[in-house]
């Protein structure tokens, strides 16, 4: 039976590879993929509410024992939200940026503070925010993610757990989503969960991906990537998520990830199916729904394609674009601009 890399998520992550990830950050900020991908530098992407709730519940779905290896339960019940949660990750970010190789931090916490009353958009002082600060739960959560998000780990409270709980139960008993997470190997399906694919090449380009599920049906002679995604508004994935995330690259790249995985397999005419997205509900009010791509879709994400008006680039264009800001290392300006002599017709 085919099998995957058996490493660690980190280990994974350490591989210097292109993934769907980065070049949907380069295909949204060519100077974050810069910093992040070339120089190596810590860039921290905020995590909303929304997708921790997914991470958890891909965790407890496919493989709960690593739950202690991801994740730090906090000794508060509720987490900071709104506009304190904000000044508590801009204190975290400054309280970073101000810690030295040891451990030692090189600026006074009141200095800090400032920086992250700015940062955070609180209209009251900052000795009126510290009133609220000092000797709360949100001065507690802030300790713990200063303490363990260095060691890889995200903080979450009983009831982001309780909640991403609930998610899994839906997911596992709806009469939509249970026929796919619920499926085990058997002498038809081949299930595989968090399948580590590296080394295969789209238009020229070397990427790794993790894929949540692929169910391989010998009956049927199929292929079928499925990728969990957690969202606030189910139903407006299409516009909210897809388009607006870009999840379209990752299903393109999914797909070519499983025809390489595969190969042997689609050498006998078994068929890559067009990967779908398992869409749940982070409140865990909403059904959950499946949206697959198809033929027209897949050439979209290929090719690019507009949609109310926007123009939203293919991965073939951006690859294209990726390998030439490395060739050249160019981040400033995009390949077109560049070629063109930095004229740009206007209308």
């Amino acid at each position: 039976m085919i099998q995957g890399p058996n490493r660690t998520e980190a280990a994974y992550r350490a591989i210097q590879m292109d993934s769907s990830s980065s070049l949907k950050d380069f295909s949204e900020n060519r100077k974050k993929y810069h910093k992040k991908y070339v120089l190596n530098e810590v860039v921290e992407d905020k995590d909303s509410l929304a997708a921790t709730t997914g991470r958890i519940v891909e965790t407890l779905l496919m493989e709960p024992e690593l739950f202690d290896s991801r994740f730090y339960m906090s000794t508060v019940v509720n987490a900071p939200t709104n506009l304190m949660l904000d000044f508590v990750e801009a204190l975290y970010k400054h309280t970073a940026a101000a810690t030295n190789a040891d451990g030692v931090l090189t600026r006074e916490f009141e200095d800090i503070a400032k920086d992250a009353h700015a940062d955070s958009g609180f209209k009251i002082t900052l000795d009126a925010v510290l009133k609220k600060f000092v000797g709360s739960d949100a001065e507690i959560y802030y300790k713990e993610i200063r303490e363990v998000r260095s060691k890889g780990l995200t903080v979450v409270t009983t009831q982001d757990v309780t909640n991403a709980e609930k998610v899994v139960e839906e997911l596992k008993t709806n009469d939509f989503t249970a026929p796919i997470v619920n499926l085990v190997n058997s002498a038809r399906y081949n299930v595989y969960n968090q399948l580590q694919i590296e080394g295969y090449v789209v238009f020229g380009h070397m990427f790794k991906s993790m894929l949540d599920k692929v169910i391989v049906d010998h009956q049927e002679k199929t292929i079928q990537v499925s990728d969990l995604k957690c969202t606030w508004a189910v139903e407006n994935f299409y516009d909210e998520y897809y388009l607006y995330r870009r999840a379209y690259i990752q299903g393109y790249l999914y797909f070519h990830a499983a025809k390489h995985m595969f190969d042997e397999l689609v050498a006998v005419e078994y068929e890559v199916l067009p990967p779908q997205f398992i869409v749940c509900d982070s409140t865990n009010y909403a059904c959950p729904l499946i949206f697959r791509m198809d033929d027209n879709t897949f050439q979209d994400a290929e090719q690019g394609f507009e949609h109310k008006g926007r123009k939203y680039p293919g991965v073939k264009s951006l690859i294209e674009d990726l390998k030439w800001a490395i060739k050249n290392d160019k981040w400033n300006i995009s390949r077109e601009n560049y070629l063109n002599n930095g004229i740009v017709k206007l209308g």
